[in-house]
């Protein structure tokens, strides 16, 4: 046990800064946040069609992407599927076939979206937030 628990450690401590976040869902379904870096979003791109929901967080205006947003998904029943904070300006989420509302938060300003998710369905969804931010090479 001991020797797995280092692993995960040194694992752990060899990803680079500003990494992928991988995580799963209440329901069991994999997440993934990012896209700092064309590296990122060339990887995230790869991924996409892997999911049924891919969300995208910019500031209004410049388009300029934006971290850091607080992301919770409820089902139809209101209970929580997924509650993060995403690494970067794409969230991916594997979820089933349901009605979901997703809640994105950036400093107190709330956000809302529903979205119907079918068997074999890609659905995207952007948050624009009034926010400062300039658009890089890097961030496209």
């Amino acid at each position: 046990m001991k020797r797995v628990v280092w692993m995960l450690a040194l694992a752990w401590s060899l990803q680079p800064a500003g990494a992928m976040q991988r995580g799963t869902t209440e329901l069991g379904g994999a997440f993934v946040t990012g896209g700092v870096g064309q590296e990122e979003v060339d990887a995230l791109n790869s991924e996409k069609s892997q999911y049924p929901l891919a969300i995208l967080t910019a500031a209004k205006g410049s388009g300029a992407f934006l971290a850091d947003v607080h992301i919770r998904i409820t089902d139809a029943q209101s209970r929580q599927v997924l509650g993060t904070v995403m690494d970067g300006p794409w969230l991916l989420v594997n979820l089933p076939a349901g009605r979901y509302q997703v809640e994105a938060v950036l400093n107190s300003r709330v956000q809302k979206s529903v979205v119907t998710i079918g068997t074999g369905d890609h659905h995207q969804t952007a948050f624009y937030f009034d926010a400062p931010g300039e658009v890089g090479n890097d961030s496209r």
